[in-house]
């Protein structure tokens, strides 16, 4: 593989002094490239040689005193962490129990989401009060949905080109997050890869942060693969990615890849042109952009590659990507991952300090830095294969884990906590392949894929086991999951249940034992005949006056209007097999909290098997109610029953009993002798 990389310019712009610190006061939201074999160049951070840091032993003159070590696996299931533990396969886990630890279920927030639990464990509040409930949040006057944790603002631009206003990132979740009481109380924190916590917390000269899930792509999404083809006559837009058509005259193709859109004409996109060259029979892509060149075999990924999309002449935006050449014989196939925000020149700041991000590449040459690190999009759509997104996935694991272990040998903090997402990842994606009622499972699948998620759990348990070996003999030791896992294999449409059952109108349809739409975010229904819709993962909206633009249901139906929807779903049985599809339906009459506004008056509690339907979820309603998940993302817990959907919780020392993901963040200020703040809502569980 052969890799030329062009060193990066400066920014061009006429803010390039001012700190962009300044321009994000106020808002509150809007790696695995590496070859495993890459070595940290010189030294960490504070000069302590790589021998050190490696040992596992804590520098001399690190100030003694009490610490707390949090690590959060996304979706890490308690029932299988018991299987394997009784199996002897997490050894390290079980070894906490045997040295005086503890491990129980812990609660998750309702909904059991990673943005709504995340957003739980960082402010130690519910739903209620932090705001977020679900990946959409509904515009109560115009009906019209939006994301509901967070969205970035495009930059603004003079008619010259200028930036007048950089671009941002606003996170929607009220509250304050622990780990920024701490350090306003003058303690050293580190927190690595912590999900839903974007943007950076503003935190002591000692503390550091560098920001995981939600830090988005330039182009402002979760992220956006690009597929390139042969075989493709047309280019196409699907969920989560692009694909693009490739033309070869002889050996020979460009390709124009669209980066970052221009906020001042539509449509229009910074653009850089990727050179291509096949060699067929020897099975191979030479990819030349930007004096750039990498030559890939089929099955090879690619190292990290550096792109400048000039977004005007006064205006650069940089980002990082990688390649995986799939096939280079007869068709062409090359997958590259989304165009993710450079760590030394990033759109938006990814870390605190800000110069920790660029601190790491001179440490660890280029990582991920997309919040969304595991291509699901890509899978679902088949413009990835398993086996890419294992040998990603172990990848990335190995990369976070160096990091961790660095920033714990290297000390110099009182709060340390890393999060992964892998957990969650896999579980979503091959859970198929261990359910015989999913309609992706096979037995030979079953055999081949039957256990990733627990290839997966074994890997984050060594990771425990080179965490117990660092840590000091007063350290508390956190090992924590916001939820656990469901299969997911029957897809239940809520709106077409509420049009069947009269509490929903389609426009221009008068039959509800057949009216439908297509139309999606709530605009195909008719609100003048509508009491109530479902709109995410898990939320019913009744239709009331006063709050909603059109509402129709007064405030003395509010209640027995939620009482017989909540009796209709709960007495729902799957026709073909008499199993309920909820275990709860949760009802808000009277909520309170500093949030309210964006609670649901329903909130599904699905029995396990079942999950909203992804049509439903956007705001249309299909023709049917029940329909096979036909999708490989077959496992879930988004809108399950928190009851049934627990996550984990093992520590290091005797912890109180029915803890819940909210008592985390006031349980380290805690053990560290910090005040939590009166608005928290959660407990110490210290004995």
């Amino acid at each position: 593989m052969q890799h030329k990389q062009k060193a990066i310019k400066s920014r061009k712009s006429d803010w390039s002094q001012v700190s962009r610190r300044q321009f994000l006061q106020g808002a509150l939201l809007s790696s695995t490239g590496l070859g495993l074999g890459m070595a940290l160049h010189g030294c960490t951070e504070n000069g302590q040689s790589q021998a050190i840091a490696e040992s596992g032993q804590a520098p001399q003159g690190q100030i003694d005193g009490r610490r707390v070590v949090i690590l959060g696996f996304d979706g890490m299931d308690p029932r299988i962490v018991s299987d394997m533990m009784e199996q002897g396969e997490l050894p390290h886990m079980k070894s906490m129990l045997d040295q005086g630890g503890q491990f129980q279920n812990l609660a998750s927030s309702n909904p059991p989401q990673s943005p709504t639990a995340w957003s739980s464990f960082a402010t130690c509040q519910s739903p209620m009060n932090h705001g977020i409930f679900d990946i959409l949040r509904r515009n109560a006057s115009n009906y019209l949905p939006g994301l509901g944790f967070g969205s970035m603002s495009p930059p603004e631009l003079s008619p010259l080109g200028h930036v007048t206003r950089p671009p941002t990132y606003e996170n929607f979740r009220e509250g304050v997050n622990f780990w920024k009481v701490a350090s306003d109380q003058g303690l050293r924190v580190k927190s690595l890869l912590v999900p839903y916590a974007y943007p950076p917390d503003e935190l002591n000269e000692s503390s550091r942060m560098l920001c995981g899930l939600d830090v988005p792509d330039i182009r402002g999404t979760q992220s956006t693969y690009f597929y390139f083809s042969d075989a493709l006559e047309t280019e196409e837009r699907v969920s989560g990615g692009i694909r693009m058509p490739l033309s070869f005259d002889g050996d020979q193709a460009q390709i124009t890849v669209p980066g970052i859109a221009n906020p001042n004409l539509r449509n229009s996109f910074a653009t850089v042109d990727l050179d291509m060259s096949v060699d067929r029979d020897a099975g191979q892509l030479r990819l030349t952009f930007q004096e750039q060149a990498v030559t890939l075999h089929a099955g090879e990924w690619s190292d990290w590659m550096q792109w400048t999309f000039s977004l005007t002449n006064q205006y650069d935006v940089h980002a990082l990507s990688r390649f995986y050449l799939i096939s280079a014989g007869d068709e062409v196939a090359l997958y590259m991952t989304c165009l993710q925000m450079h760590p030394q020149e990033p759109m938006i700041p990814i870390s605190e300090p800000e110069s920790y991000s660029d601190s790491l590449v001179q440490r660890y040459n280029y990582f991920k830095t997309i919040g969304w690190a595991y291509d699901t999009k890509a899978l679902q759509q088949g413009d990835m294969n398993n086996e890419m997104f294992i040998e990603d996935a172990w990848q990335s694991m190995a990369w976070k884990e160096r990091l961790l272990l660095d920033e714990l040998s290297e000390g110099g903090f009182d709060l340390l906590m890393a999060g992964w997402t892998v957990s969650d990842r896999v579980s979503h994606m091959f859970w198929p392949y261990r359910d015989s009622r999913h309609p992706f499972y096979t037995p030979e699948l079953n055999a081949q894929y039957g256990r990733v998620i627990e290839d997966c759990y074994q890997r984050l348990d060594e990771t425990v086991g080179k965490v117990l070996e660092r840590l000091r003999d007063d350290d508390l030791l956190m090992v924590m999951s916001d939820h656990g896992f469901h299969s997911y294999h029957t897809e239940f449409s809520v709106n077409t249940w509420l049009i069947r059952h009269g509490y929903l109108a389609v426009k221009d349809q008068d039959d509800p034992e057949t009216a439908a739409t297509e139309d999606r975010y709530l605009m195909g229904f008719d609100w003048s005949r509508s009491k109530a819709y479902g709109l995410g993962l898990g939320m019913i909206y009744l239709n009331l006056e006063g709050r909603e633009g059109q509402g129709i249901v007064s405030a003395s139906e509010k209640g027995q209007l939620m009482a017989e929807i909540r009796e209709g779903l709960l007495a729902e049985r799957d026709p073909e097999t008499g199993e309920p599809i909820f275990s709860e339906i949760y009802t808000y009459e009277n909520p309170e909290g500093a949030s309210v506004e964006h609670a649901p008056d329903l909130l599904l509690g699905y029995h396990p098997g079942y999950q909203t339907h992804k049509a439903s979820a956007a705001g249309s309603a299909p023709q049917e109610v029940y329909a096979p998940n036909e999708d490989q993302w077959g496992g879930e817990h988004a809108a399950s029953d928190v009851a049934l959907t627990p996550g984990i919780l093992f520590s290091n020392q005797p912890l109180q009993e029915n803890a819940a993901i909210i008592d985390l963040g006031v349980t380290s200020l805690r053990y560290l002798e910090v005040d939590a703040p009166v608005e928290y809502e959660g407990k110490s569980l210290l004995v």
